[in-house]
């Protein structure tokens, strides 16, 4: 019985572990923010679908632009914008992500 308990509890863990998701994916770090190109804001509203506006993204540790596009929603998601962030060296760009939230939340944004 104290086996299963331990099993279950490590599947539970393995699986919460899986689904959380955060913004720990940063850049070099550059002396200035680079400047994003200037992109057309989408407004148009879809309803399977969600915008992502532009993202900086790190290929062979150098910032690449992607433009914006529009991505399938995520029921129970919500995409948070990448940034930027002062350093005491410099500024570093953290990536975009899907971050959870609850269903209801999430119904209420998309309904």
């Amino acid at each position: 019985m104290k086996t299963l308990n331990k099993i279950t509890t490590i599947v539970i863990i393995v699986i919460s572990s899986l689904t959380i998701t955060t913004a720990s994916n940063s850049g070099p770090i550059v002396t200035e923010k680079l400047e994003a190109p200037v992109e057309v804001k989408q407004t148009l509203q879809k309803r399977a679908l969600t915008w992502i506006e532009g993202q900086w993204l790190v290929e062979n540790n150098q910032y690449v632009w992607t433009a914006g596009h529009w991505e399938v929603k995520r029921a129970g998601y919500v995409f948070i914008s990448g940034e930027w962030n002062k350093t005491s060296k410099g500024w570093t760009w953290t990536e975009g992500y899907w971050k959870q939230i609850d269903m209801h939340k999430w119904m209420n944004l998309y309904a």
